[in-house]
Parts: C-alpha cells; sequence; structure tokens
C-alpha cells in the first residue's frame, strides 16, 4: 500500500514539476520495468547523486532512498504553497478566505440543476468562475454519475440552525454601561416621588368555592290504575359553600357551611300536603397551627340544626324543628392532614378534649321524649375522633367520606355520611347518599330488632348541578 502511495505522489510531483530543474534520471523498478516518466530536480536542493543515467531499485542504497522521500515531499509541499499564491493572488484582489461560489465543489457530492442550465447556456448572467466551477461539476456528474447521492431539492426544506444563545457582555461594554448610569453622589437626597415600576402584590392565601343542586322526581298514578298505588313527588335542593384560609407556613383555617332541603309529596299521607325528607343546616369550622409538615394543633366547631318541622307520614306530632334541637361540640387536639395530589384531601382530628351542648329551643314534649331530654339545656365532656376525606376514583367519579365519634364515657353519638357523586357534564349530575347513624342516649321505644341503636338513611338522586 505504501509502494501505490509512494507512486502517485511521484507522478504528481513530474506532472507538477514538468519543465523546471537541470536534471533527470530514469528509474527502474525492482521488476527491472522501465518507467517512462523524467524526474525533474532544481539543482539548489540536495539529491542523491546518480552517475548512471538509467539505474535500478538494487543501485539504491536504504539511506539514498529515504533522501530520495524526502526531497519528493518537500518539493510536492512547496508545488502546494506555489499554487495556492497563484490562486490568492493580491494583485487579482482575491480575499484568502474560501469562495462563496466554490461551495458546491467542496461540499456533499450533489446535482444541481443551476449547473445543468448553466452547461446548457440557459443561465445567461453568471461570471467567468460559476461558469468554470459548472463545467468542473458537470464533467464529475458524466464521469462519476453513482458518487452524487443528493440531489439540491433536499436541502430546501433544511431550517438554518442560528444559534439564539445570549453571549454575556464583553468586558469592554460593561465598561461603557457603568459609564451611562447617572452617579449620585449624595443618595440620601432622592425624588419623593420616583416611579420605579415596582408593584407589590400582597399574596391571597383564601380559596373559596362552592356547589349547588337541584333534583326531582314525579309519580302520578290515576284513581283506577289496575295495580294499584299512591301518587308521589320529591324535590331535593342543597348548596354547599366552602372557604379555606392556608399560609403554607404556620396557619390554616377551614370553613363549611352546609344546607340540604328535601320535601316529599304522597296521596297515601292523609295529615299532611307534603313533608321534609331531607332537612340540614350545619356549620363547621376548624382552625389549625402548623407543628410538622402533616400534623397541627387544631381546634374545632360544630353546630347543626334544620330548617322545617319534622314529621311522619300520617302522624301530627313534631319529631324535630328549627333550633329543636341545636347541636354543637366544641373541641381541642391534634389533627393529622397530609399533602395529597390531584386535588384529593383527607383529615382525621384527634380531640381528646370536647364539649358539647344541646339546645331545645322549642317546648314540646314529643321532642323532649324523642331526644330523652327533658330540659331546654344540656351539656357533656368527653372525646371526639373526626375524619372527613374526598377522592377522584375515576375521571367525573368523586367520593365524599364524614365521619365522627362522640363518646361521654356514658353514651356514644357517631354518624358517617358516604356521598358518590357522579358528573354526566358540567349541569347535570347523579348522587348516591348513604347515612350510618348510632346514638344510645335514646329511650328504648327507639330500639330496633334488626338494627338496634343504629339508623340508616339511603338516596339516589339525579338532576342539576354546578359548582364554583
Amino acid at each position: 500500500m505504501n509502494k501505490v502511495i509512494l507512486k502517485i505522489l511521484i507522478i504528481t510531483c513530474i506532472w507538477m514539476l514538468a519543465g523546471k530543474g537541470s536534471s533527470a534520471a530514469q528509474i527502474v523498478d525492482n521488476s527491472n520495468t522501465s518507467i517512462s516518466d523524467t524526474l525533474i530536480f532544481d539543482t539548489t536542493i540536495t539529491t542523491p547523486v546518480l552517475k548512471k543515467d538509467t539505474i535500478t531499485a538494487q543501485d539504491i542504497t536504504s539511506s539514498q532512498r529515504k533522501q530520495f522521500e524526502k526531497t519528493l515531499v518537500a518539493r510536492y509541499i512547496d508545488s502546494l504553497a506555489v499554487a495556492k499564491q497563484k490562486v490568492f493572488d493580491e494583485n487579482n484582489k482575491k480575499s484568502e478566505s474560501l469562495n462563496p461560489f466554490l461551495y458546491k465543489i467542496f461540499g456533499p457530492a450533489t446535482y444541481y440543476k443551476d449547473v445543468t442550465k448553466s452547461h446548457l447556456g440557459l443561465n445567461e448572467e453568471i461570471n467567468e468562475t460559476i461558469a468554470e466551477r459548472d463545467n468542473m461539476l458537470m464533467k464529475w456528474y458524466m464521469t462519476f454519475p453513482t458518487n452524487f447521492k443528493f440531489y439540491d431539492e433536499q436541502f430546501d426544506s433544511e431550517e438554518i440552525i442560528i444559534d439564539t444563545k445570549e453571549k454575556a457582555p464583553a468586558k469592554e461594554d460593561i465598561k461603557e454601561i457603568i459609564e451611562k448610569v447617572d452617579r449620585k453622589e449624595n443618595i440620601s437626597v432622592m425624588p419623593e416621588n420616583m416611579d420605579i415600576g415596582l408593584q407589590i402584590v400582597k399574596p391571597n392565601f383564601w380559596k373559596k368555592s362552592g356547589s349547588f343542586g337541584l333534583k326531582f322526581t314525579q309519580n302520578y298514578i290515576s284513581d283506577n290504575w289496575y295495580k294499584g298505588g299512591n301518587n308521589n313527588g320529591t324535590m331535593l335542593a342543597s348548596l354547599y359553600l366552602e372557604a379555606k384560609y392556608d399560609d403554607t407556613k404556620k396557619m390554616s383555617w377551614e370553613n363549611h357551611l352546609d344546607m340540604k332541603l328535601g320535601f316529599v309529596t304522597s296521596s297515601s299521607d292523609t295529615c299532611h300536603t307534603y313533608i321534609t325528607d331531607n332537612d340540614r343546616l350545619n356549620f363547621y369550622s376548624k382552625i389549625g397551627i402548623k407543628r410538622t409538615k402533616s400534623w397541627n394543633y387544631t381546634a374545632s366547631l360544630d353546630l347543626t340544626t334544620q330548617f322545617m318541622p319534622g314529621y311522619k307520614s300520617n302522624d301530627t306530632k313534631t319529631y324535630s324543628d328549627f333550633l329543636a334541637p341545636l347541636n354543637g361540640t366544641l373541641s381541642i387536639g391534634m389533627d393529622f392532614k397530609p399533602s395529597l395530589k390531584k386535588g384529593n384531601t383527607l383529615s382525621l382530628s384527634l380531640l381528646p378534649l370536647s364539649y358539647k351542648i344541646r339546645y331545645i329551643g322549642l317546648e314540646d314534649d314529643n321532642i323532649y321524649r324523642v331526644l330523652n331530654q327533658w330540659s331546654d339545656f344540656k351539656q357533656d365532656w368527653g372525646s371526639k375522633i373526626e375524619f372527613n376525606t374526598k377522592f377522584t376514583l375515576v375521571t367525573n367519579l368523586t367520593w365524599k367520606c364524614r365521619f365522627y365519634c362522640f363518646t361521654s364515657y356514658t353514651y356514644v353519638e357517631s354518624e358517617m355520611e358516604n356521598v358518590f357523586q357522579y358528573s354526566f357534564s358540567k349541569y347535570i349530575s347523579g348522587e348516591l347518599y348513604t347515612l350510618w347513624r348510632f346514638d344510645d342516649n335514646r329511650k328504648e321505644d327507639f330500639y330496633d330488632d334488626k338494627l338496634g341503636f343504629f339508623q340508616f338513611k339511603e338516596y339516589l338522586t339525579f338532576g342539576l348541578s354546578y359548582s364554583f
């Protein structure tokens, strides 16, 4: 391989240096084959002394061969320097930078339409440099067609890469900027009304939300309907408001107002045009002081009553009414409230110190009997556990759970409320509501053979809903 490269270099030098120098020698390789090419050397360069007009490879020593090869390389480099000087001659006023018209020669092997048009004489306004370039490319197209694997239209869709990174200002630029800044000799004397365009916005730690729902059902049966039955209709309206404060560092404050009012009418009820089957007015407030990331010192207030009198079907007695009763609980303890993703919430309150009151604002013997309380006011000390959570189970399906358990260490009162709500659209939703209640502070008359002191309530509704 080295011999082949050496022969190529020799032939190239012979072609470039033909006609220059003062002596020549014919060289024959190891096979004694004569080469007619003549090597010309400049007399100023030291060369091996060859006394024969024709020599063989055996007649040349290794040292002479090395000197001979060095001479060839030196002459080849000199010839390139001379060629460069001719191309970038100052008399022709050419820059030493690469001519932009020659990029098609030194770039990737590509077919260009302009080259073909120029060769066919279709491009009239071209200079000599472009004409020579196009002629050279056309010869290459015809001689080595398989070497050109690209065409110019492939590069039309390519984007130019631009460096958009901002460069740091030079030291000289920084000095100019500093010099342009107005200097104040006495900084204590400043303009009174200087507008620097700075606005300070106080963060809002309050989050407010709410939801409204309105559901209807109606059923009518004529008097002569062959299967029998009763006419009935139901309506349920609900409004839930929420306001939360959280500065994320020290304090949090939650406020909830839950209102529900539902009516049912039935032709079988001869005593009432309608009665309430859902009636709730609840206010809940909890304040917390952060102890750790998930634990807070907390104090909570829970007040519950109803809007309208409560009756049973075909019964004129009143079982409950507004402020009859009014249940209130004030509790102090610790609250575990971890940070959950996707808007889910969880709160577990351990309240070892709780104060509970029950006020009856209506003098009615039946209400006293139902509540097993024979005075307007009753109070108890005890402990309480609260659990509240809200989870998005799947898309558009949410689950809310409210649980509390209070004990005075003589009786237990507990409720567990579950609400599964599915939103069909922004304004249409369905809701499954269940409520379990346990209260053993009642007369034996309200003890059920199957449920004992447990009580259960459930409804399934569809209707209008809106969240804000």
